[in-house]
C-alpha cells in the first residue's frame, strides 16, 4: 500500500497543520454562513407572510346550521390562493393538529398530523423567527409557515387555516438570488481577504519561530560534531525556547567542564603513575641491592654490617608500606568511600593528646612544640576524632621535617563564626610563592632530593586537605620564603 512520506520539517509540518486548520475554519465559516442565511431568508418569508393565513381565513365561513366549512367553498378558496402564489399549500388541521382538508393532492401527504407546538408558539408572538412547523408533504423537512384560527358563531376556535411557506431548502429563484445578493458577497470576500492575511501572518510568525528552532538544532549539532564550545545565543525571549537554550547553554558547560576533569584527571593519573613507579622503584632498588648483597657476600660481612643492610632494607619496607597506606587512604577518600562519623568533642585535648604524642620527635630534633593558650569555655566541636587526628599529625609531622633545630612549631584552637578554627605554624624555610597552588597535589614538591632525605611521600597535604573538605571546611596555607608556614582550617561546631 503507497504511502505518502512524512514532511521531516517541522516548519513545514506546522504550515501544513496550519493550512488545514485555517481551511477547516473557513469551510465551517461557510457552513455557518449558508446557515445563516437560509435562516434570513427563512425569517424574511415567514415575516413578509406572516398575515397571509389570515388574511386567507376572512374569506372562509363556517356555516352556523353544520358548523363546518363548504368542502365547496374550502376548494374554490384553495384554488385561488395557489393561483396567486404557487409556492404555498393550504391545510386546515382542527385544534389537536389533526389535517381536516389539504390544498396538496391525497397521494403527496406523508402524515395527517401537524405539530401544535409552533402553531401555538408563532400565534402567541413570543418566539423569534424563523419558527419552523411540519410540512405534511415532507416531515423530515420542516418549513416555516403562517396561521390563523377560524371561529365558530359562539367565538370560538373551530379550526386553524395552515399555510406552508417554501423556504430556503426549496427555494428556486428567489433564494439563489438572495444568496447572490451584496450582503453575502460581502461576507465571502471578507472571509476571502482575511483568510489570506491570517495564512500570510501564520506562516511568518511560523517562520520565525522555527527559525531559533533550527538555529537551536545548528548548535545542538555542532556539539554533536565535537564542539563543546557552542552556546545557543539570541533564541527566544522569556519563553520555553529560551528556557531549551539556556538549558542547552547549561548542559554544554557542564559537559565542557566534564571533559575538562577529564583531561585533568587523566593528566594527573599518568603524573600519579609516573610517581608512584618512581617512589616504589627507589625503595625497592635499596631492598634488593642489600638483600643481593647479604646473600652474596654473607660469610665475608662483618655482623655490623649485616645488621646495618638489614635496617636499611627495614627502613625501606616501612616507607613503601607507608606510602601504599597512604595511596589507599587517598584513593578511597577520592572516591567518597570515607564517611565521616562526626561526635562532639573537645577540640583542645585532640590537640594536645597529638602535640603528646609528636613531642618525643621534636625534641629528638631539637624543636620547640608548643600549643598557645585557648579562650575559655570553648565550645565542642563537632567532627569525626579519628579523621582529624590524621589531619593534625600529618600538618604537623610536615612542620617538623622542615624545621630546622632551634625552630618552633605552634598550634592554636580560636572560635570564628560558628566553627572552630586551628592554626599549625612553623618557624621553617617557608614556601616559595609558585609552589603555594601546587602544595596540596600529590606527590608534589619543588625539592625533590629534599624531600626523599626527609622521608616524605607528598601525599600527607592531600590527605588532609580531602578531609577538611568532607567537613565542609577548606585547609589553606600562606607562608613568606624564609619566614615559615601557615596552615589553616576550621571544623563545625557542636549544636544540641
Amino acid at each position: 500500500m503507497l504511502s505518502w512520506p512524512r514532511p521531516r520539517s517541522l516548519q513545514l509540518r506546522l504550515s501544513l497543520l496550519f493550512v488545514v486548520l485555517l481551511v477547516t475554519v473557513s469551510g465551517v465559516y461557510l457552513l455557518l454562513i449558508s446557515r445563516t442565511a437560509d435562516d434570513y431568508l427563512a425569517e424574511n418569508m415567514q415575516r413578509r407572510n406572516l398575515d397571509l393565513a389570515a388574511s386567507v381565513a376572512n374569506v372562509l365561513r363556517i356555516d352556523s346550521a353544520t358548523n363546518e366549512i363548504p368542502p365547496a367553498a374550502i376548494a374554490e378558496t384553495f384554488h385561488a390562493a395557489m393561483v396567486i402564489n404557487p409556492n404555498i399549500k393550504l391545510y386546515l388541521i382542527g385544534l389537536d393538529g389533526h389535517l381536516l382538508a389539504a390544498s396538496a393532492q391525497p397521494n403527496e401527504i406523508q402524515t395527517r398530523t401537524v405539530a401544535m407546538a409552533p402553531v401555538q408558539e408563532l400565534l402567541a408572538g413570543r418566539q423569534p423567527l424563523p419558527l419552523y412547523g411540519t410540512d405534511p408533504r415532507h416531515p423530515a423537512r420542516p418549513r416555516p409557515f403562517s396561521v390563523a384560527p377560524l371561529h365558530n358563531a359562539g367565538g370560538a376556535v373551530h379550526c386553524y387555516l395552515y399555510i406552508t411557506l417554501d423556504g430556503p431548502a426549496a427555494a428556486s429563484s428567489e433564494p439563489a438570488a438572495l444568496r447572490q445578493n451584496h450582503l453575502l458577497g460581502v461576507l465571502l470576500r471578507t472571509l476571502l481577504v482575511a483568510g489570506a492575511g491570517v495564512l500570510v501572518v501564520g506562516l511568518l510568525l511560523i517562520s520565525l519561530l522555527t527559525r531559533d528552532v533550527q538555529r537551536l538544532v545548528a548548535v545542538v549539532r555542532r556539539l554533536q560534531a565535537g564542539d563543546y564550545s557552542a552556546r545557543a545565543r539570541g533564541i527566544g525571549a522569556n519563553d520555553e525556547l529560551s528556557e531549551l537554550a539556556a538549558a542547552f547553554n547549561a548542559m554544554s558547560v557542564r559537559t565542557e567542564q566534564a571533559l575538562d576533569e577529564l583531561r585533568t584527571t587523566d593528566t594527573l593519573r599518568r603524573e600519579l603513575v609516573a610517581n608512584i613507579s618512581h617512589d616504589l622503584r627507589t625503595p625497592l632498588a635499596s631492598i634488593e641491592g642489600y638483600t643481593e648483597t647479604i646473600l652474596l657476600r654473607q660469610h665475608l660481612l662483618a655482623p655490623a654490617e649485616q645488621q646495618q643492610y638489614l635496617e636499611t632494607i627495614l627502613k625501606n619496607t616501612h616507607s613503601l608500606k607507608r606510602l601504599m597506606s597512604e595511596l589507599f587512604e587517598l584513593s578511597k577518600l577520592e572516591a567518597h568511600q570515607t564517611v565521616p562519623q562526626p561526635e562532639p568533642f573537645s577540640l583542645p585535648e585532640l590537640v594536645h593528646d597529638v602535640v603528646q604524642q609528636l613531642k618525643p620527635t621534636a625534641q629528638t630534633q631539637a624543636v620547640t612544640l608548643r600549643v598557645e593558650p585557648t579562650p575559655a569555655a570553648l565550645p565542642f566541636a563537632y567532627a569525626d576524632v579519628g579523621l582529624l587526628e590524621r589531619v593534625l599529625q600529618n600538618l604537623l609531622d610536615n612542620a617538623l621535617r622542615y624545621t630546622p633545630a632551634g625552630g618552633a612549631v605552634c598550634v592554636q584552637v580560636t572560635p570564628t563564626a560558628g566553627r572552630l578554627a586551628l592554626q599549625v605554624r612553623d618557624t621553617g624555610p617557608g614556601i616559595a610563592a609558585p609552589d603555594l597552588p601546587h602544595l596540596f597535589d600529590r606527590f608534589y614538591h619543588s625539592d625533590q632530593v629534599r624531600r626523599k632525605s626527609r622521608g616524605g611521600s607528598g601525599l600527607g597535604l592531600a590527605i588532609a586537605r580531602k578531609i577538611v573538605e568532607l567537613h565542609g571546611g577548606e585547609l589553606t596555607v600562606s607562608s613568606t620564603q624564609g619566614q615559615g608556614a601557615c596552615f589553616t582550617f576550621s571544623v563545625p561546631v557542636y549544636e544540641p
